[in-house]
């Protein structure tokens, strides 16, 4: 790149810049389930679980922002899908479990390749309906991120975790990343020049690189426990999200003057 970009009596460097921003937004993700016995009944039971966790998420930031992703529909098998291909192994139906006389070996297989005999006799028999929703939310009250998770849990979400930590508008921290990378290429090219005997001129081109923000994972995820009888206080989780770095990289050609 240096052999193509190079012009006479010119001096060509590559400089980059990074600053640290305190992140003003977290993201968590989790999801939500929903069984019944109908395919209604389970649909309903998502619909309350979702209301329920949304608004106590609220609790802690008014001003959430929800995006709900994939959502997923399937029957729930009871009875021998011990031979079935397609069977997931043994899954919990707690709501269903008091109507079911087998309901210690149930086991639950999808039904899009389930067998034949889709019934409530056959061996490996439907006995209930589950519906599921991905969603994502962004949390500005970033102080709270870790109390929003165990929240989620608390109130039926399972696999909630925090996924980033980021910048509504990463456009200052940029425009900060450039003025670093470029302070740095005047300085590397003031000193190249004077190592040559000459003197640094003023800049004839400069070639913007990459100017990227990176977001900070942080390791924390609830599982669904079973609501109490009386709301409690959410638990208070104290974090300390690690900066977000937004980088830049400059090419900038500079005169030389004798």
């Amino acid at each position: 790149m240096a052999d193509g970009l190079a012009r006479p009596n010119t001096i060509l460097v590559s400089a980059s810049g990074k600053v640290e921003t305190a992140p003003d937004i977290a993201t968590m993700t989790l999801s939500i389930r929903g069984e019944g016995k109908t395919p209604d009944a389970a649909t309903a039971a998502l619909a309350v679980k979702q209301k329920a966790i949304f608004a106590g998420l609220r609790g802690l930031d008014p001003k959430l922002e929800v995006r709900t992703g994939d959502i997923g529909f399937r029957e729930v098998r009871g009875g021998n899908c011990t031979n079935f291909a397609d069977s997931d192994g043994a899954m919990s139906m707690a709501q269903m479990a008091d109507d079911l006389s087998d309901a210690a070996t149930m086991a639950s297989t999808d039904a899009a390749s389930g067998p034949s005999d889709a019934n409530t006799k056959g061996p490996c028999r439907v006995v209930g309906h589950r519906a599921t929703t991905e969603t994502s939310i962004r949390i500005a009250s970033v102080k709270d991120a870790g109390t929003a998770v165990g929240l989620a849990g608390r109130l039926g979400a399972t696999n909630a975790h925090v996924e980033n930590f980021g910048l509504r508008d990463d456009t200052a921290a940029a425009r900060r990343a450039l003025d670093q990378a470029m302070a740095n290429a005047r300085t590397q090219a003031a000193a190249l020049a004077a190592a040559s005997g000459s003197k640094l001129g003023p800049v004839v081109s400069i070639m913007n690189g990459d100017v990227g923000a990176r977001s900070r994972v942080m390791a924390m995820e609830s599982y669904s426990m079973m609501m109490p009888a009386v709301a409690a206080p959410p638990i208070v989780v104290d974090i300390t999200p690690t900066p977000v770095e937004t980088s830049a990289q400059l090419v900038v050609t500079f005169a030389l003057l004798p």
